[in-house]
């Protein structure tokens, strides 16, 4: 996931949180469990880009 504009938060199963921003990249390289949770932060608008892998 690439963050193209907003900011987002994201929770994984565990509990942990990271924000996320514009410019920021994230590699979800576990994608069986419990999953996660994101929330927008402030209410701002979000745009993102997400790629798959294969």
């Amino acid at each position: 996931m690439i963050r193209l504009e907003g900011k987002v938060d994201i929770e994984i199963g565990e509990g942990t949180v990271r924000r996320f921003g514009p410019g920021d990249i994230l590699l979800a390289e576990d994608t069986t469990g419990r999953g996660h949770i994101s929330r927008a932060v402030a209410g701002e608008p979000r745009r993102s880009i997400f790629i798959t892998l294969d």
